[in-house]
């Protein structure tokens, strides 16, 4: 518990740090440039019986090295009257603004011009006298718009977007307005609102002549539109605004199609996000249940027993050198094929030529495999072998040990992808034969790493934490969400407090998980007592001379013995050991042709030129097992090399995005 507790301290204290770090960084990024922020915007709308408005805005605005803020208006679809009357306000010294009648880029300060800039856009801007500076400024916009209202057969329709896509830069904190209709309606069921854009904005009616809509955290670029229906008479429009038919039914039905689209939207949204909540939490809860059931047994459930020597093959005619290889050095994770390889294949070239499947010849200081079979009876471990020699002999009649590694030089990946399926074909027969446990190997894999998840999980959590913390200090909150997107904080904050309880299953889970690792038995007991079979073979034939055996082991039982010798690196100690019991077989007047046919791996092992030639300690399965060692490492160089001389390219991607434009249009910014 101290050293968990000891971990958590720590992993707090750097995220902390980090956090601290990334925030000053963020507020670092945040100086650079402009900056326009507003704090708070307010509408206040209201909508005269002649079918214009007057609009008041107020402007609650951080602003950075910005001289001139503007807002604008697309004249461009004629669908509203002339833009009168403007006026702007410095609500922080209570000033009215002083009106110029020329458009200039940079607006001194206390001055706004209201002017047609070409481009059929009309654009209302004024000076901040901040430019190299920075703070809040608060300032009232107000003007009046003729003809806004359209008229129906059977309703009057107030129909304005304040904020056209893609036209706003500035982020807005929060957003409120207020619609005051000229008289109230009589019946209040008569008076339909909507409102578009994003999609936690609310409208509502709050009397019968009064509309209020709210927003908070609108993004730059993001729409904000209100539709405000009537089915009574309450105003008296011009005659370009009436059309000569009934629209209320296509009204609400527009509404409603785009209402059931963004409800229908929003509801699988939110049930995805709910159904992929439920399902991990359920999933890491029955794990841990799972996980808290193996806690509780005492060990991995095998029976260990011990043999200390044992002279028989197990499998004699079924299994292979790589099993027993693999069962040998076999834990509980997955064989390396670097740490094996030379054994067994070198030892499946022995059991091929007792198969009679190959021949093995000695020539000087040269060894010769000549294919003589086919191999398609083979076990699919040794098949690979078999192709292997087949490939590398080229269609000669013999194959010079040496040009194996000629071969792993010029064909590097086809002799790394011969070794691989070797070992894999080995793993997946004890698979087949219920040896291995794969799924408990992947249980125990998995545990040996559940240690680290744990950590990295509980660490980016814990950094979530503490980066919310600091991020919610006033001072870092405008950075924040210029730099990341506005929201962003509620977002991070909804979202961290919202995985919480998934979380803490995760981690209940991966730590039960990672205390498991001696609670599984990925070998089966079946596996585990040939294991020990293998393990006892071993131990008899380093040990033969010193046991006090009656039998001496028949020839045919030798050449066995020295196929499984090799594949555990002891071929040497039992060449020696034969040597004692057989001395006359490293004679060469003991050797016919009947001989070598019958004994072709005692006769390949205890060549008796090789031996008058060469120092003690050497023999020709060492030369073997060198041979083919040096061409796996020879083909693992060659990979390594022409890896690091490979490269890759990339490319970028595109975005777009589309839309209609359904009444005029508002932008604002800052330069």
């Amino acid at each position: 518990m101290k050293k968990f507790l000891k971990k958590i301290f720590i992993m707090i204290i750097i995220s902390v740090i980090i956090s601290i770090f990334i925030s000053l960084t963020i507020v670092q990024d945040s100086k650079e440039g402009k900056i326009q922020y507003l704090n708070h915007l307010d509408y206040d709308v209201s909508v005269n019986r002649d079918g214009s408005i007057n609009v008041v805005e107020t402007w609650d605005v951080y602003v950075k090295d910005t001289g001139t803020l503007f807002k604008n208006f697309s004249l461009s679809n004629y669908l509203y009257g002339n833009i009168t009357d403007v006026k702007v306000k410095d609500l922080e010294n209570n000033l009215e603004l002083t009106q110029i009648y020329q458009e200039v880029y940079h607006v001194e300060n206390n001055l706004f011009y209201a002017l047609d800039v070409g481009g059929d856009v009309f654009e209302i801007a004024w000076g901040t006298g901040m430019s190299g500076s920075s703070g809040n400024r608060k300032y009232q916009v107000s003007y009046k718009i003729e003809d806004v209202i359209t008229s129906y057969y059977d309703c009057q329709e107030f129909y304005w977007k304040f904020i056209e896509e893609r036209k706003n830069a500035i982020p807005v904190k929060s957003l409120t307005g207020k619609i005051t209709l000229p008289q109230g309606v009589q019946n209040i069921e008569n008076l339909k609102v909507w409102g578009h854009g994003q999609v936690n904005g609310n409208i509502e009616t709050t009397s019968n002549d009064t509309i209020e809509f709210k927003i908070n955290n609108l993004r730059p670029g993001a729409m904000l539109e209100v539709r405000v229906v009537t089915t009574e008479d309450i105003f008296d429009v011009s005659e370009n605004k009436q059309r000569q038919y009934h629209n209320i039914d296509k009204i609400i039905g527009e509404e409603t199609q785009w209402a059931n689209e963004t409800n229908r939207q929003s509801m699988i949204t939110r049930s995805i996000i709910i159904a992929v909540y439920m399902i991990v939490l359920i999933i890491y809860i029955v794990k841990s249940v799972k996980y808290r059931k193996i806690n509780k047994k005492e060990n991995d459930g095998i029976i260990k027993k011990e043999l200390k020597y044992y002279r028989e093959i197990p499998r004699e005619g079924d299994s292979t050198p790589n099993e027993a290889v693999y069962l040998y050095h076999f834990e509980k994770e997955k064989l390396e094929t670097s740490t094996v390889q030379s054994e067994m294949v070198a030892s499946t070239i022995l059991n091929l030529c007792l198969k009679k499947i190959i021949t093995l010849e000695t020539e000087g200081e040269n060894i010769y495999i000549s294919i003589i079979g086919n191999g398609e009876s083979l076990k699919k471990e040794e098949y690979q072998v078999y192709k292997l020699l087949k490939e590398a002999s080229k269609g000669k009649e013999k194959l010079e040990i040496k040009e194996l590694n000629e071969y792993a030089k010029k064909h590097y990946s086809n002799y790394s992808v011969y070794i691989n399926n070797m070992v894999n074909e080995t793993r997946n027969e004890l698979y087949n034969m219920q040896y291995i446990d794969k799924k408990e190997e992947n249980t125990y894999r998995q545990s040996k790493s559940a240690n680290m998840f744990f950590n990295g999980i509980l660490c980016i959590y814990v950094f979530l934490l503490t980066f919310l913390a600091i991020i919610h200090i006033p001072s870092f909150q405008i950075p924040v969400d210029i730099s990341l997107a506005i929201g962003w904080r509620e977002s991070l904050t909804t979202f961290t407090i919202g995985i919480l309880p998934l979380i803490i299953v995760i981690l209940y889970s991966l730590y039960l998980k990672s205390k498991i690792e001696n609670k599984i038995a990925v070998i089966t007991q079946k596996g585990y007592d040939e294991k020990i079979q293998w393990e006892a073979l071993k131990r008899f034939l380093e040990d033969y001379s010193l046991l006090e055996e009656k039998e001496i082991p028949q020839l045919a039982i030798w050449e066995k013995y020295l196929v499984y010798a090799t594949a555990f690196g002891i071929a040497n100690k039992v060449i020696d050991q034969m040597k004692a019991k057989y001395p006359t077989v490293f004679l060469e007047d003991t050797w016919d042709e009947e001989m070598k046919k019958n004994y072709p791996i005692i006769y390949f092992s205890a060549n008796p030129i090789y031996y008058s030639t060469h120092t003690i300690g050497t023999s020709t399965i060492s030369m073997l097992d060198q041979g083919v060692s040096r061409a796996y490492s020879t083909s693992v160089a060659q990979i390594a090399i022409h890896s690091a001389s490979s490269g890759s390219g990339g490319g970028g991607g595109f975005s777009g995005g589309g839309g209609r434009r359904w009444r005029p249009e508002a932008g604002m910014g800052g330069r």
